[in-house]
């Protein structure tokens, strides 16, 4: 058998070689499925980077808004924003145009911006702020992807205009804290000082309201007194004028009788008594109340209180030591003249207290009316005064230097918080340039099966020759023939993935796994001997004929989206998950993946291992059943071109 398979090998080459169409036809076969694979790779290489092409309206009919005297239209700001962004290719046009262009595919979206944009925006100043509303429209039939494309586009702007409210809005806020931050500590010795003076004053209410009390208590007393002080004023007066005029009497009796001149000292001794006494309880009255008061207008008046008793009392010693001089028998008369000064003087003083009577009654009355008030209003006061000691010990230094802190804020790195709180920080393993080489594993992968089903399906699976050979040799001989083929399309597929810069982790191994993907061993000693799609694709059509090729392209369908070449199988409905496993091109996709992105080498040889499982089992299943279906097909074969069909 072998050697029929080497003469079938030879013969074929030969035949190539004396046909320049043959190999004008293999040569094709060759590139169409490079052509596939890199066409492809090449379409999809990074789709995402010309999105610019895709028109977009924008139609702004917002009309602005006032707040605060200034003119505001969010509208303008963020259509100015955008001629900024080259995301897309935006269109600034009316709304209707807008519509009309979405609905007839001129445009693949639209943004109409309301005319109460900014009204609704700048509501957050009012009591009842609303959501601003941007209506997206997307015509979903022009194309597959690009209305994805341009939601992910709709999803970002919006997300960037919220964040630059939001970044404004709490810029101004932060901006306002940084203001008090910047007056607390301005403020803060006095604070602390009035929060001492608070403290010390709470703490002193009862002292004050004992101290009123006793100002009451004492007011009462004044006013009771008072009066029949005020009565008894001309009486003092009365009193001055008789010592006054017993002065005369004494002088008088000093001179010629000493005994009637003791007893008129005497009585003036008494008399002058009587007026100290009655000065005194009224300066003692009106100190007590100008200690519980603090009424300024009492001090004139206990001055001259003070003053008369002075000048009575000066009366009252030179009095007493006149009387000593007569009781010794010795002659006062130099004593007379100072003493008659004082009398006048004393006279004088209490003249002066009860010409002020009206005034005295006056300053006594306000003093009660202070008071009364005082008595009102400080139930209110000791209110207010335990209320802000309260409220300033709820505030510790601690709080007021946090609150200071605000001063030095940096307002520009506020904004920058506000416009992104959380930063992500990604991390890719394996991490692919772009979208074509991330794509790639499929696409070559798929290519390299396509290749096997146009050799089979233009490449005849009978030997002709005068020779016969058994079914077993010719699916032995031909073989060679599709192993170089497929041996030459990977390298093609290898060599233009590389030209076109397709990311790899190394080359040498991408080019050894993609004619692996190709070429595997179909025994135990020649590992490299037979080609995986081509073993598996050549089995099938060798074993049944144009049955097997149609298999063929069944298997192709199913692999196409059940491998997870492009789609993840989880996001896939239940069957195609279900064959993932035992469909080769899934084995072929992961290990060309692991040779693009970067190798995890339990992966790689997990993937490789698997993938020689499919030719194995083909090769040993096809030389079981060779013979027996070989006839049949032959049959089939023959009827089908009697029909003059195929």
């Amino acid at each position: 058998m072998i050697k029929g398979a080497r003469e079938i090998f030879k013969n074929d080459i030969k035949a190539i070689k004396n046909t320049p169409v043959v190999l004008i036809v293999l040569a094709a076969i060759i590139l169409i499925p490079s052509l596939y694979a890199l066409l492809n790779i090449q379409a999809t290489w990074d789709p995402y980077a010309t999105t610019s092409n895709l028109k977009v309206a924008v139609a702004n009919g917002d009309s602005g808004c006032t707040l605060n005297g200034t003119q505001y239209n969010v509208g303008n700001m963020l259509v100015e924003e955008l001629k900024n962004n080259d995301k897309f290719n935006w269109q600034f046009v009316d709304e209707e145009t807008a519509r009309n262009g979405v609905k007839n595919g001129n445009y693949y979206a639209a943004l109409i911006i309301p005319g109460n944009f900014s009204q609704t925006v700048l509501s957050i100043d009012t009591t009842n702020p609303q959501q601003a509303t941007i209506e997206y429209v997307v015509n979903d039939k022009i194309n597959a992807i690009a209305p994805k494309m341009t939601n992910t586009g709709a999803d970002t702007l919006q997300t960037k205009i919220n964040s630059e409210i939001v970044e404004t809005v709490d810029g101004i806020i932060f901006g306002k804290l940084s203001d008090v931050g910047e007056l607390a500590k301005e403020n803060k010795a006095q604070f602390l000082k009035t929060k001492s003076m608070l403290n010390e004053l709470n703490v002193k209410l009862g002292e004050v309201d004992n101290s009123l009390n006793q100002g009451n208590s004492l007011m009462n007393t004044v006013n009771q007194i008072w009066p029949q002080f005020s009565a008894k004023l001309p009486q003092m007066q009365s009193q001055a004028d008789t010592l006054k005029a017993k002065y005369d009497t004494l002088y008088s009796y000093i001179q010629n009788n000493p005994s009637k001149a003791l007893s008129t000292v005497q009585d003036m001794e008494s008399i002058d008594t009587t007026i100290i006494t009655g000065l005194r309880y009224l300066d003692s009255l009106l100190t007590t109340l100008y200690n519980a008061t603090g009424d300024e207008d009492l001090i004139p008046i206990i001055n001259k209180v003070e003053d008369g008793i002075t000048k009575a009392n000066t009366v009252l010693n030179l009095l007493q030591e006149v009387e000593q001089d007569i009781k010794t028998s010795n002659d006062p008369s130099g004593k007379l003249s100072q003493l008659k000064s004082s009398i006048d003087e004393m006279d004088a003083a209490i003249n002066l207290l009860a010409n002020n009577r009206d005034n005295i009654n006056q300053i006594v009355s306000e003093a009660s009316s202070k008071l009364s008030m005082a008595n009102a209003k400080w139930p209110e006061v000791k209110s207010s005064i335990q209320l802000a000691t309260a409220k300033v010990n709820s505030i510790d230094e601690a709080d007021l230097d946090r609150l200071i802190a605000f001063s030095d804020t940096d307002q520009s790195g506020v904004k920058s918080y506000f416009e992104s709180p959380v930063k992500l920080e990604k991390t890719h393993y394996y991490p692919v340039d772009n979208y074509g080489s991330a794509l790639s594993p499929f696409y070559i992968a798929i290519s390299l099966w396509i290749g096997c089903i146009i050799a089979v399906a233009m490449i005849s699976m009978r030997v002709k020759s005068k020779k016969e050979y058994s079914a077993e040799t010719v699916y032995m001989g031909r073989m060679g023939l599709f192993l170089v083929l497929g041996l030459l399309q990977s390298v093609v597929v290898v060599v233009g993935a590389l030209l076109m810069h397709v990311q790899v982790s190394s080359p040498l191994l991408f080019a050894l796994t993609t004619i692996y993907i190709g070429l595997c061993a179909m025994g135990v000693d020649h590992h490299h001997s037979t080609q995986t799609n081509i073993n598996s694709i050549w089995s099938l059509t060798s074993a049944f004929g144009n049955a097997g090729k149609a298999m063929a392209i069944v298997i192709l369908v199913l692999q196409i989206t059940a491998t997870g070449g492009v789609f993840p199988p989880e996001l896939l409905p239940s069957f195609f998950q279900t064959i993932n496993p035992y469909l080769p091109l899934t084995y072929a996709v992961g290990a060309l993946r692991e040779v693009v992105a970067g190798v995890l080498w339990g992966n790689f040889w997990r993937c490789i291992g698997a993938l020689a499982i499919f030719p194995a089992v083909s090769f040993v299943l096809t030389l079981i059943i060779k013979e027996k279906v070989d006839k049949r097909a032959q049959w089939t074969e023959e009827k089908l071109k009697e029909s003059g069909l195929f």
